[in-house]
């Protein structure tokens, strides 16, 4: 094994110089496995030989939905991301089974088209697997390296709520003191229609990919409420923020049915690009300097369904087909320097 990054006391919040590194993952159902290659290959670049943890490179990954299991998986239980994958491949199947065929029940209430205790099942089995207790926290003591984090949806207010393995004193010890991994798995993925909600500590939760499926300004957000200066200023300090992607979505054009409007504004609210335009422009400087990085397939995905789990032979091509492209080789060859070059200063 590669020796680590970043120790558990090595998280870059000592001295006055911070070199922060952080990891963004989007929601996306079964296409998360592209968003797992295209990490894969950042970590190759590293050391092709003993590629890293993603943990050991990064301070904090945060995730929605797919995405959100994701970060679970890389950061709480601290995986390497070949592990990842397969705990990712033995999931799917599993989860991604058809329990219910009716949506809207008589009562007007949406019910899971899958069932969540297949994820609330796999999840514990996986804990089990890395030598955890089910009803582990996914709390972490201050001392270990790699914060997590996991976007949900409140049911009583709507808002994206963030499950995280640490303290953040703006929201306190409510849900940090309760919240066990499996639970977090459950929140972050109950997309409507998809999975059952799921209640911690009396509040209910569906996933957060309407109001978070990009979840990189949380990101930013936690870090500067963890690292930030006193005056909430992040950027100087960021070394490296990666964002990954599961596929630049096909565009939903507006119909003239109420159904066809649904569909569209649902898909613009899940519309991962958008938000990363968006960051793109608020942080010019950030990508400018070569500190930040979108990586996201941009054809080949956008037809696959978030629980077509039967195409991940489609998914590995269109993802090979990608970062092997001439842009994004030199994009994960300029992230990977940025990320050796702090493991240079920590560890010569």
């Amino acid at each position: 094994m590669a020796a680590p990054l970043l120790s558990s006391n090595q998280t870059a919040v000592g001295g006055s110089e911070k070199e922060l590194c952080l990891l963004s993952l989007d929601g996306g159902g079964v296409r998360g496995l592209s968003s797992l290659l295209i990490l894969k290959r950042l970590m190759e670049a590293i050391d092709p030989v003993n590629p890293p943890k993603p943990c050991d490179c990064f301070d904090m990954i945060g995730g929605t939905s797919t995405g959100g299991l994701i970060a679970l998986l890389l950061g709480r239980l601290r995986l390497t991301v070949d592990e990842c994958i397969s705990v990712y491949s033995e999931l799917s199947p599993k989860i991604f089974t058809h329990l219910h065929h009716r949506v809207n029940l008589a009562n007007g209430k949406t019910q899971g088209r899958f069932d969540h205790q297949a994820l609330e099942d796999g999840v514990k089995s996986t804990l089990a697997q890395y030598h955890k207790e089910p009803d582990t926290l996914l709390k972490e003591p201050e001392s270990i390296g790699c914060k997590t984090f996991v976007c949900a949806t409140s049911q009583q207010t709507g808002g994206t709520v963030v499950l995280s393995s640490y303290l953040n004193e703006r929201r306190g010890t409510d849900m940090l003191n309760v919240a066990k991994i499996w639970e977090a798995a459950r929140a972050t993925s109950a997309a409507t229609t998809f999975f059952e909600p799921i209640t911690i500590n009396d509040e209910g939760f569906v996933d957060g990919a309407t109001g978070a499926n990009n979840p990189v300004k949380f990101l930013l957000s936690e870090a500067r409420d963890i690292w930030g200066e006193p005056d909430g200023h992040l950027e100087d300090n960021i070394k490296c923020l990666v964002s990954i992607g599961t596929g630049i979505p096909s565009l939903t054009p507006f119909g003239p049915s109420l159904k066809q409007v649904g569909k569209a504004l649902k898909a613009i609210a899940t519309n991962t690009e958008q938000e990363a335009d968006i960051f793109r422009k608020e942080h010019t400087k950030l990508f400018q300097s070569g500190k930040a990085f979108r990586f996201n397939v941009n054809r080949g995905l956008e037809s696959i369904g978030l629980e077509e789990e039967s195409k991940w032979g489609a998914i590995k091509a269109a993802t090979r087909e990608y970062v092997q492209s001439e842009e994004t080789h030199i994009q994960i060859k300029t992230c990977a320097l940025n990320l050796k070059e702090r493991e240079c200063m920590l560890f010569n």
